[in-house]
């Protein structure tokens, strides 16, 4: 509809210029001010064509996400992709440009944080099987004193003919966590054991990191790093056989351990698979995603981050919250580059309307001189008698 409506003017435009009577070299009064008429329409034509890339959709700054697919800026109609960095999700990510110049649906990517309970379970089936030479698992979670054991995540491959399977499992024991890997070779069973030291179910929230190579594994939890014991050489081979299944939380009694963690969980992610956020769009957005969910509960945060000290004692403290300069430093210098694009960009909108007005009144001062210059001229016929010439003369037409 925009493009016709410029199409129209354009078109009244032409007509209003073959008005103009160019072959006897002059301008006709009626012809003039259809002249300015289209010069106005012309003008009409570029304002508004100019406007609409001003007012169109731009990048805009997203929290813990950016636009795919925008070049420069987007008109009415057009749409772009939200892509939110990890452990963040949205609930749309396909967004259009309105014809105010804003994008619909709103663009926000939101952390998601999920509670726990002993009988909570959230479970990604992988569609085919896959063979799992190398990953890494790494989440943040929080449980309360009275919590100090409970599996946290499980990685599980397919049933073998001989009724094994290789499985991988963190869990708190005794609120300490620990690291148990089983996998099953031919005539023998590799397995592996890290366990840390420090009791975790403290209300903070920890970081846990598990690197797995084929015959190495690296267990990190807020930055330190845990010994981990397992076979060398020979018989270390930490590769999935046909990895089936991701577990959070509550086991099934069959699987051998039954219980599950209470508490909090964030920023899991599992060889690039993020299972909360598809449980996320699942419970919330209608998504249809591989995953079962169950009795879980999404809140709004998990609490405190546990904060690294400088001398690190045998066990962290329990009192001491995140020290509040360093965020509020981190979120004021990330808030005052925002105001500096922010600043930028209105400067520009400014001085772009300012031309486009400068712009409206010259041609207005134009067409004013024009009209009056215009009026004036005509076609006169001159007497022969009062000028002196001889009257068999024809008399003289002058245009001015």
């Amino acid at each position: 509809q925009w493009y016709q409506r410029r199409v129209r003017e354009f078109q009244t435009f032409q007509h209003y210029f073959k008005r103009i009577n160019l072959r006897e070299g002059r301008c006709e009064r009626e012809g003039c001010y259809d002249m300015l008429s289209g010069l106005s329409s012309i003008l009409i034509l570029l304002t508004t064509t100019f406007l609409g890339v001003v007012r169109g959709c731009t990048e805009v700054t997203v929290e813990n996400g950016q636009l795919v697919g925008l070049t420069g800026s987007a008109k009415e109609g057009d749409t772009v992709t939200l892509v939110c960095r990890e452990g963040y999700s949205t609930y749309n990510n396909q967004l259009q440009c309105t014809s105010d110049g804003s994008w619909s649906p709103a663009p926000s990517c939101h952390k998601v944080y999920v509670w726990f309970e002993e009988t909570s379970m959230i479970r990604y089936l992988f569609p085919i099987p896959v063979d799992s030479t190398s990953g890494s698992i790494s989440f943040s979670f929080s449980v309360p004193p009275q919590q100090s054991s409970g599996v946290l995540v499980r990685l599980s491959s397919k049933k073998q003919s001989d009724g094994t399977r290789d499985t991988l499992t963190i869990e708190l024991v005794g609120g300490f966590l620990a690291t148990t890997m089983q996998f099953n070779r031919v005539g023998e069973k590799l397995i592996g054991f890290c366990h840390d030291n420090v009791q975790l179910n403290d209300e903070f929230l920890h970081s846990v990191r598990l690197l797995r190579e084929p015959k190495a594994l690296t267990l990190e939890i807020d930055g330190r790093t845990i010994q981990c014991t397992y076979p060398t050489g020979s018989l270390s081979n930490f590769t999935f056989t046909e990895l089936r299944s991701i577990t959070v939380g509550h086991l099934q009694p069959s699987w051998g351990a039954n219980y599950g963690m209470t508490g909090c969980m964030s920023d899991l992610n599992v060889d690039g698979i993020s299972p909360l956020i598809l449980a996320d769009l699942s419970e919330n957005a209608g998504v249809d995603t591989a995953v079962t969910v169950e009795n879980v509960k999404f809140v709004e945060s998990c609490g405190a981050e546990y904060v690294i000290p400088t001398e690190a004692p045998p066990k962290p403290a329990k009192e001491g919250p995140v020290n509040p300069e360093v965020v509020t430093g981190k979120v004021e210098e990330e808030g005052g580059n925002r105001n500096d694009d922010d600043d930028d960009t209105k400067t520009t909108i400014i001085i772009i309307v300012v031309a486009i007005v400068v712009l409206i009144l010259l041609v207005l001062v134009i067409g004013i001189v024009c009209k009056r210059y215009y009026s004036s001229k005509g076609t006169y016929r001159v007497d022969n008698a009062r000028t002196g010439h001889a009257p068999d003369q024809p008399e003289q037409e002058y245009f001015i």
